[in-house]
């Protein structure tokens, strides 16, 4: 008997050491070869239920600006903007994405105001101009401001994944994200939301990469909201990288302009 578990106590342990850490997969995800900018064309589709559980979609057209820094005051800007119908065209939000644990800084433009509001720390949980995605769904997290712990492992569209639980150790919008990362190439390809209740209350899935030269774009988005069934598909239209975007373009100035 002793000889029986002294074996399965081997077994375990090199299956124990076999599987990397929850950090350790992150960390590899971020290694994935970035631009140093981008710009790019997608439609959106709003699908959501009325009280008769009918259907109703609506579309969006959109463009996004994003510039990476390495070093210095910012991890990255981003500019979004409104393109289409005409009742939205000119709706522009603007992250300034700030290195270490300040919060980032956002502004949204309303054209019919002429006005640009500051995005409140307390409103980045709000929807975003009737999406399923927040105003924090769209910039990502710093390494750092999340505990991992690998928690399973799982299939995704048949691609094998590890299922890596991201807990804030900040104020987040989140308690907690189920993240969905294929062994093969180390990218996203589910999220799963958990409010402060622990319930899961969204799921994002990316069922779509491209690889552009070195880069790596999704191009296609599902945010599904569980508690209102609502939802919300991004799909990449145009990308193109590293055309030199200048600064000048992240700015009050560049919000307003169209």
């Amino acid at each position: 008997m002793a000889r029986i578990s002294l074996a399965l106590l081997f077994v375990y342990l090199s299956i124990s050491y076999a599987q990397p850490s929850g950090k350790s997969i992150i960390l590899k995800m971020e290694q994935q070869m970035k631009p140093v900018d981008i710009e790019m064309d997608f439609k959106m589709t709003l699908i959501s239920k009325n009280k008769k559980n009918k259907k109703k979609t609506h579309f969006r057209k959109m463009k996004q600006f994003e510039k990476r820094y390495q070093g210095g005051k910012f991890n990255s800007k981003l500019l979004l903007r409104f393109i289409e119908p005409k009742e939205v065209r000119g709706y522009s939000l603007l992250n300034w994405d700030w290195a270490g644990e300040k919060n980032d800084d956002q502004w949204l433009y309303i054209p019919k105001l002429r006005k640009v509001k500051r995005i409140k720390p307390s409103e980045i949980s709000r929807n975003f101009q009737g999406t399923e995605f927040t105003y924090g769904d769209f910039v990502g997290r710093e390494v750092n401001l999340d505990n991992y712990e690998l928690i399973s492992n799982d299939v995704f569209n048949g691609d094998e994944c590890y299922l890596v639980r991201a807990t804030p150790n900040d104020d987040s919008s989140y308690k907690a994200r189920i993240l969905w990362i294929d062994k093969k190439f180390y990218l996203i390809r589910k999220i799963e939301f958990y409010n402060s209740k622990d319930e899961k209350v969204k799921i994002l899935e990316i069922p779509n990469y491209v690889k552009n030269n070195q880069y790596w774009t999704p191009t296609k988005k599902i945010m599904e909201n569980l508690l209102n069934g609502n939802i919300t598909e991004m799909e990449v239209l145009k990308v193109s990288y590293d055309q030199g975007l200048k600064d000048n373009l992240f700015s009050e100035k560049g919000l307003k302009r169209f």
